[in-house]
């Protein structure tokens, strides 16, 4: 009787003990050809933008702004003036909490973050898009500019 009692609390220990159900950090965001040059794509589950800058360049940037710690949205009609060349241009990535802007290759051009936007490495295999969200690679930023992980997805 002792013998199954133990049983017993042994089986309810093991489903009551927390598990690790941390999120996948490789993504296979999908086929290389459903991807326009151009086009930004968000991945929610890996709290990232998937950007095709040419044929054969993908970045992802994490959608964390290094200031504010806020989400950064793709604004495809958000007017902001091009530094480049002052004038007018649609498509930015916009921090709603400090204003904060970036173009869309990640790059900061205003506001008070200190860096661009962080990376996350991509890969092509075969014909299929993938994202290492387990590393990242701080945004440029002027010397001394602290560097921290992006903060979890909530």
């Amino acid at each position: 009787m002792m013998l199954v009692g133990i049983g017993a609390l042994v089986a309810a220990l093991v489903f009551a003990w927390p598990q690790d159900v941390s999120a996948p950090s490789r993504f296979d965001v999908g086929p290389v050809d459903s991807f326009s040059v151009g086009s930004v794509t968000t991945v929610e589950e890996g709290a990232f933008h998937l950007v095709r800058l040419s044929e054969k360049v993908f970045v992802a940037l994490s959608w964390r702004d290094s200031h504010s710690g806020c989400t950064v949205p793709w604004k495809a009609g958000f007017v902001w003036p091009d530094p480049a060349t002052g004038r007018d241009k649609r498509s930015w990535f916009r921090d709603p909490c400090h204003g904060s802007t970036y173009d869309i290759t990640g790059k900061r051009v205003f506001g008070p973050a200190l860096r661009d936007l962080d990376r996350y490495p991509v890969s092509i295999v075969g014909d299929r898009v993938f994202v290492n969200t387990a590393r990242f690679v701080c945004g440029h930023a002027p010397p001394g500019a602290p560097c921290v992980s992006p903060s979890p997805t909530p």
